[in-house]
């Protein structure tokens, strides 16, 4: 497995001079590793982020704020079924994350690519698929914002927002209101969403529904029938505030 990531890394870091280059992987995570994967990480001292949704703020074990945090060499952000693990090493950051089933693999940074070290962590907490070899894939981050898939009603933003290796960075840049792993974002509506985001919204009226969701469930948001288009709010109070 790290001979693969190895030549993975080189070809990616000699890409850095072409533009912005990042390495990807999807993933699996066995359903008793993301279980324990609270109490691993406590034993390990990697502070967490939980979103509690009764709430809608983040709980902190370990560390007292989310800059705190993201301080740390590594950190784990817990949403329900969603989650973000990561780990830095200099100029280096590697992030696991998404669903245990859907998960993605992703390394980025500059200069010399030492980060083989951020695996001994992924293996200590379970979270490597055991015995399988890690096929890393180089892609590039995108200049200008991509237009959406046909069908998907999406702002550019957030499509671009879903697919950057850096959430955090990305969220911040484009003035995004971020929770943890969630983004604020307005559903310009025809019709009623699905059951399925009922538990998201946080204020709605016939046309318009402001919803705080999982970054990894916009395409989903922006495939609903009722859906006309989902952005990023205009304003940054509740609608009808």
């Amino acid at each position: 497995m790290k001979g693969v990531i190895a030549m993975a890394l080189s070809l990616s870091f000699f890409g850095l001079a072409q533009g912005p280059t990042y390495l990807w992987a999807p993933c699996q995570i066995p359903t008793e590793a993301f279980s324990a994967l609270p109490e691993r990480a406590q034993t390990l001292s990697i502070p967490i982020a939980r979103f509690l949704p009764e709430t809608g703020a983040l709980e902190f074990l370990g560390a007292a704020d989310e800059t705190e945090l993201l301080s740390e060499n590594a950190f784990l952000y817990l949403d329900g079924d969603f989650f973000l693990l990561g780990i830095r090493e200099g100029t280096w950051t590697t992030i696991l994350r998404g669903k245990p089933d859907s998960a993605e693999l992703v390394i980025f940074g500059t200069g010399s690519p030492e980060i083989l070290s951020s695996f001994a962590i992924l293996e200590a907490l379970g979270l490597l698929p055991w015995g399988e070899a890690i096929e890393l894939a180089e892609k590039t981050v995108p200049l200008k914002l991509p237009a959406p898939p046909e069908g998907l009603k999406l702002d550019p933003i957030l499509w671009a927002l879903v697919g950057h290796p850096d959430w955090f960075a990305f969220s911040r840049d484009y003035g995004l209101e971020r929770a943890g792993i969630r983004v604020r974002v307005v559903a310009e509506l025809q019709g009623s969403l699905s059951q399925d985001f009922e538990g998201y919204i946080r204020s709605s009226t016939d046309s318009l529904a402001e919803l705080l969701i999982p970054i990894p469930l916009l395409p989903e948001l922006g495939k609903d029938p009722a859906v006309k288009l989902v952005r990023p709010p205009f304003v940054p109070h509740p609608l009808g505030g």
